[in-house]
């Protein structure tokens, strides 16, 4: 049916306090979207010029660290209104959940995924389970929470035949 062929889906999960700035899960996930002809919206990737990783990040620690909190407001707001076009523009949303880390920015893109009533699909880890924020849980459907990339990509792999009612997508 490929349902979700030509669809647009945003990556959200932690980046500043990741190890790798979050760039290895959604380098890892990418190429199974693209198989399904799903687009990624990737904000690891520059966008328009825009990111938060490598260079700019430490632009921004500098920023942080001397106090210039107009200038990181200015510079850092075009990084913000760069994911929430992101979000604005995509179909559905995979959020990749770390409990251990602490994240501002994927809650708020979780909060406008969710008033713009997106579908959106949680990846956890059950090992992290102790420490799952329930917030989390008001976001997303019970029926969209993966512990692991294979059942998600399964699940995507029904909706995408039409197996699953994909009037639940409303996209």
């Amino acid at each position: 049916m490929n349902y979700l062929k030509e669809k647009t889906v945003y990556l959200c999960g932690n980046i500043k306090n990741a190890k790798d700035d979050g760039v290895g899960w959604r380098n890892e996930i990418t190429p199974q979207l693209n198989g399904l002809g799903i687009k990624v919206l990737n904000p690891c990737a520059k966008i328009n010029g825009i990111s938060e990783i490598g260079e700019q990040k430490i632009y921004f620690r500098e920023l942080i660290e001397k106090e210039k909190w107009k200038q990181l407001k200015y510079d850092f707001w075009k990084v913000v209104r760069s994911d929430l076009k992101c979000c604005d523009s995509s179909d559905f949303i995979i959020f990749n959940y770390d409990a251990s880390v602490q994240t501002v920015g994927s809650i708020h893109e979780l909060v406008v995924a969710q008033f713009e009533k997106k579908v959106i699909l949680c990846r956890y880890h059950k090992d992290q389970l102790d420490k799952f924020n329930p917030w989390i849980a008001t976001f997303i459907k019970e029926h969209h929470f993966f512990s692991e990339w294979a059942k998600m990509f399964e699940y995507l792999g029904e909706v995408n035949d039409g197996i699953l009612d994909t009037s639940l997508w409303v996209i």
